[in-house]
């Protein structure tokens, strides 16, 4: 009997070191990720290239700084900046404004001190607040700002250093358009396509007439027939000046 009562015990005991080691792995984890978050980052901002004009080379459309890294599409700005360790969205204080921005921590890190200021500056275009917003991603805070005008930023911040604007990939996938515009793109590449080929468009495939915009009061719209025509107009009117001399 005694030594069924011995069992139990040894189970509780083993039980615990195993317990231990399950947590232990995650708060590593944790601690582990924001840390190489904040080392990206910093690698990142120290392996800038520039251009002969003293121009950054632009990477990700975007560029570095030493408070920040960000990249770019034609329609919206990405910021992003390494916090300090534990950081979390109640302890910022983020004022995001058409034309400006401000990310500052809401307490000092010591008594007597002033809150830090992370980000602070004019921006160099002006943004839509409706559609600009921030998250926290493993120790990085990640402000997505959209523009007001569809064009490319040199800087986020003015002052900062400018990337040469010049060697932006400015290539857009089909799929990123609405649909009507992806179906106009996809008709013009195929007849295109089929005229290299000598083949009949899409308008000739199905029958239809080619749609025709309208157009400001006088001007014309001038196609190939259109040319062609004017064309052997001037040659019948150059021939019958000639007989007649």
């Amino acid at each position: 009997a005694s030594p069924a009562k011995a069992d139990p015990p040894k189970a509780k005991t083993e039980t615990k070191p195993v317990e231990s080691a399950a947590k232990a792995p995650k708060e590593a984890s944790s601690t582990t990720t924001k840390k190489k978050a904040s080392d990206e980052i910093e690698e990142a901002m120290s392996k800038v290239r520039l251009t002969e004009e003293g121009k950054q080379i632009p990477v990700g459309n975007g560029g570095s700084t030493s408070r920040y890294q960000w990249t770019q599409t034609v329609e919206e700005v990405t910021v992003a900046t390494a916090l300090p360790e534990g950081t979390k969205g109640k302890d910022l204080n983020i004022v995001m404004k058409p034309s400006s921005l401000s990310v500052k921590m809401k307490r000092p890190a010591k008594e007597g001190e002033e809150p830090a200021t992370i980000l602070e500056g004019t921006l160099s275009e002006k943004i839509r607040l409706d559609e600009s917003t921030w998250s926290l991603e493993g120790g990085v805070l990640l402000i997505t700002l959209e523009k007001v005008v569809k064009t490319w930023w040199k800087t986020v911040l003015e002052g900062d250093d400018e990337i040469d604007t010049d060697m932006v990939d400015s290539t857009r996938h089909i799929s990123s358009y609405e649909e009507q515009t992806q179906g106009m793109i996809r008709k013009c590449l195929f007849d295109q396509r089929q005229e290299r080929m000598g083949l009949p468009s899409s308008d000739e495939i199905l029958g239809k007439k080619p749609s025709i915009p309208t157009l400001p009061a006088g001007v014309e719209y001038i196609d190939k027939k259109t040319l062609d025509d004017a064309d052997a107009g001037k040659e019948d009117a150059d021939g019958g000046g000639g007989e007649k001399e």
